[in-house]
């Protein structure tokens, strides 16, 4: 069961472009939960995304209208 600060932060990933660091705690909770995974972009630099695990569970809980990449 996520906590109300994993949903908020996999909330805003879903539906911002705000930066959010890869070590804060909701975001490691999220990547065990396999809902968010770490990119790699070009020139070495890591960008956090939503896994089709984390996309389809916003989905099920009707908040998927934001999603990027979808």
């Amino acid at each position: 069961m996520l906590s109300p600060h994993e949903l908020a932060t996999l909330m805003l990933l879903n539906s911002s472009e705000r930066r959010i660091e890869s070590l804060d705690p909701d975001v490691l909770a999220l990547r065990h939960y396999e809902l968010v995974e770490v990119r790699e972009l070009r020139g070495g630099s890591a960008s956090l995304q939503l896994s089709a695990r984390g996309r389809d569970l916003l989905k099920r809980l009707g908040m998927n209208g934001a999603a990027r990449g979808a």
